[in-house]
């Protein structure tokens, strides 16, 4: 009979699950589409080549979809037992509350150690594929897909082109680089695309021409002649800025460790905090997926609806309302109130103790009476 229960419980929880990670990877995905069409327009980079890098960006994701994902299939699924009346017959039957959470814990180790696996093997990997990617592909765009007689938008730089012979000799160009504190005007006869394997840059030759600098006050001006100038672009790191998530969240566990040591010797106090914060949400976010879970389990108990989109917007909100509530403690942190490793795990101490809590409410029937929220009046 319980081999039964457990079978059936997790068949509901799997379900629920995929349905919801699908549901927010598309959303993902789709705004990463918009991202990837900017950056294509930008660049001349081709929007089919940019879109292989979407299954490695993937991982980045999942790390904070899992956590939601089981938080909904556990309401969901828990929902629709209390709301068919079937949580009655189970405990009527004699299964508590404490019997049916054996399927849920599984169910929830499981998201906790798949969440586990992208944070600290397949982000640092979708990392190292994007930049040595992102090169490759730029050193392979003829030209970067610069047009004759318009203003280009290359990465940092807005760059004119008069004419384009040979097919890779750019003439009559104009640059303007407006990256630096002061920015400059740059002019030149001729220049080329040109990489570099060993660093993986890549750089504009130009030839016989002007640098002008002129300050932001505007009252110093400065002009230099160059018979050659390397221009260094910064390409990797534009591409690289179509991601979702932030850029060291792609950091392995041992490149963390050695930026946090790098910061701290620095005596950048912020950015040390930032780093370790990190470390310790490696491991904290995967945790999330379990506590989660768990709590989802009472509140669906609690909670019934008529329809899976109510469940879904319920999770949906308690989830924004806990990483709401992780920031904060990540700001703390940041600001040195609290330590970093306790701002990583108190959303997730606090939120196994509201579980806890819930769960010995409903398994002693004592208190809160179900909700009906979002069904319809009897």
């Amino acid at each position: 009979m319980t081999k039964i229960l457990d079978r059936y419980i997790l068949r509901e929880l799997a379900i629920s699950f995929i349905l919801s990670i699908s549901v927010l990877l598309s959303a993902f995905l789709m705004q990463q589409v918009i991202k990837f069409s900017r950056i294509s327009s930008e660049t001349g980079i081709s929007f089919f080549l940019l879109v292989k890098f979407a299954v490695f960006i993937i991982p980045l994701f999942l790390v904070l979809a899992i956590p939601l994902s089981v938080m909904i299939s556990s309401i969901l699924t828990f929902s629709r037992l209390s709301t068919d009346s079937e949580i009655t017959a189970l405990r009527s039957g004699g299964v508590s509350v404490y019997r049916m959470l054996l399927p849920v814990f599984i169910f929830s180790v499981s998201a906790f150690l798949l969440a586990l696996i992208s944070s600290s093997v397949l982000q640092p990997m979708g990392h190292r594929y994007i930049r040595v990617q992102s090169y490759n592909t730029l050193k392979g765009q003829q030209n970067l897909g610069l047009q004759e007689g318009v203003f280009n938008n290359l990465f940092n730089l807005l760059v004119y082109v008069k004419k384009v012979t040979g097919g890779d000799t750019l003439n009559g160009i104009l640059i303007s680089d407006r990256s630096l504190e002061d920015s400059k005007i740059i002019t030149a006869k001729k220049g080329t695309i040109l990489n570099d394997p060993v660093t993986s840059n890549l750089f504009l030759k130009l030839q016989d021409g002007h640098i002008y600098f002129e300050s932001d006050d505007r009252e110093r001006y400065q002009m230099v002649t160059f018979s050659t100038y390397f221009l260094r672009l910064e390409a990797a790191q534009s591409i690289e800025n179509v991601r979702l998530i932030k850029e060291k969240w792609g950091l392995s566990l041992s490149e963390l460790k050695k930026k946090i040591k790098e910061k701290k010797d620095q005596g950048k106090l912020r950015d040390y905090r930032r780093l370790l914060i990190e470390y310790h949400k490696k491991f904290s976010l995967p945790a999330a997926a379990l506590v989660l879970g768990l709590l989802g389990t009472p509140i669906g108990i609690m909670t019934r609806f008529s329809s899976r989109f109510a469940g879904f917007v319920l999770s949906i909100v308690i989830v924004f309302l806990y990483y709401i509530l992780d920031s904060g403690f990540e700001i703390l942190a940041v600001e040195g109130f609290i330590h970093p490793m306790l701002a990583a795990w108190a959303t997730v101490f606090l939120s196994l103790v509201l579980a806890a809590v819930t769960i010995v409410i409903v398994a002693a029937e004592a208190g809160l009476p179900q909700l009906n929220i979002f069904s319809k009046g009897k």
